[in-house]
């Protein structure tokens, strides 16, 4: 059995512990450049199956094209079925969407259909990181599958590549680490973060003593970085910088790479632990952050309360910190775990919540 196949045994004690030692929201006086009364929640149906699309937990925008891609499974469904060793466990999609589309609609859903369907997929399709290549016209993303290891089911991470039209595979699946969270392609080079350096009893360790084991991967070659407390979203600034959401430390750790390794250079402190990274129009770094690591994980993991959503602009030069969007009490879209922001609008999508939430500027 590979590392990869194996499952990942997380015990409740040590998640629990490691929640309440994370604190309370943190909260900010600065005003945001969205307001809660510019936001309106857009539901996506999938026309395959005619259900909402849940579990939107990242995004990716091409520009020339105007189409936003989507990442969406259940979690929470989806664990349940793995712990009660169901016959078949919940599937999701990767889903293109027309943004002045998007934008346009008003209370009615938005039909939606993956573009790569469920069984054309080892192990399942439930995406998670994804990233759009440009150059090549594909989608790169983190696949966590599953599969019957000795009568249970035990996750099989890869990486899948497809068309971002709907097209055939383009690549080879390939094996991913067993804590595969996000992907960034770099011309040939395509690096993966993991957000834990075991997938055993040993990761719930590593939260609870605070052990910077996760990190950075590249394809084919292995960690090149490896000293991050829970390391999640990836993103190439346009000045070449590789920066990665270190959401446990509530920080973005900006790197450079050097003789085949990632280098820590700076890091920077934002106001909650950073989930998925991505560019904004004009080249900052756009951060959802949790603000409340106890509350995320009581309502990811039992369906518990409201976890706060906040998405911050990051000036990659600078570091500077603008507050783009912020509902602390998560009333409006809860746990928001990524945003993409345009010349038009800002998008949120959430892990946990139905659709994505639209915020339009102002005039």
């Amino acid at each position: 059995m590979t590392e990869a196949q194996k499952p990942r045994a997380v015990t409740l004690g040590p998640i629990l512990i490691a929640l309440m030692l994370s604190g309370c929201a943190q909260e900010v006086s600065a005003p945001t450049a969205y307001s809660l009364q510019q936001c309106r929640r857009v539901e996506l149906r999938d026309s395959e199956i005619g259900e909402s699309v849940r579990g939107a937990e990242d995004l990716a925008f091409d520009a020339k094209s105007g189409q936003l891609f989507v990442s969406a499974y259940d979690r929470r469904e989806t664990e349940r079925a793995v712990q009660k060793n169901a016959q078949s466990i919940p599937e999701g999609g990767v889903y293109s969407i027309d943004l002045a589309a998007l934008l346009s609609v008003g209370s009615e859903p938005v039909n939606v259909r993956s573009l790569i369907r469920r069984g054309d997929v080892e192990g399942g399709l439930r995406p998670h990181g994804l990233f759009y290549e440009g150059r090549t016209g594909e989608i790169i993303f983190i696949n966590r599958g599953y599969r019957r290891i000795k009568g249970q089911w035990g996750i099989n991470p890869r990486m899948e590549r497809i068309g971002a039209n709907g097209g055939a595979f383009l690549g080879e699946s390939v094996e991913a680490n067993c804590a595969a969270n996000d992907v960034l392609s770099l011309n040939e080079n395509v690096l993966m973060t993991f957000d834990h350096g075991a997938c055993d009893w040993r990761a719930g360790l590593e939260d609870v003593f605070s052990l910077k084991r996760s990190g950075v991967a590249a394809v084919g070659v292995g960690a090149i970085f490896d000293h991050a407390l829970f390391a999640n979203g990836i993103v190439q600034t346009l000045g070449g910088d590789i920066i990665v959401a270190a959401t446990r430390e509530k920080a973005l750790l900006k790197m450079v790479e050097v003789e085949g390794d990632l280098t820590l250079v700076e890091r920077v402190l934002l106001p909650g632990g950073p989930d998925n990274l991505t560019l904004s129009f004009d080249g900052s770094v756009i951060a959802a952050v949790h603000p409340s690591m106890l509350r995320i994980g009581f309502q990811r993991k039992f369906g518990l309360g409201r976890a706060p959503s906040r998405i911050v602009k990051i000036d990659p030069d600078q570091n500077d910190i603008t507050i783009l969007f912020d509902d602390l009490h998560g009333e409006y879209f809860s746990a928001a775990t990524v945003a993409i922001e345009t010349r038009e609008a800002l998008i949120l999508g959430s892990v946990i919540e139905d659709g994505l939430l639209v915020c339009e500027k102002s005039e």
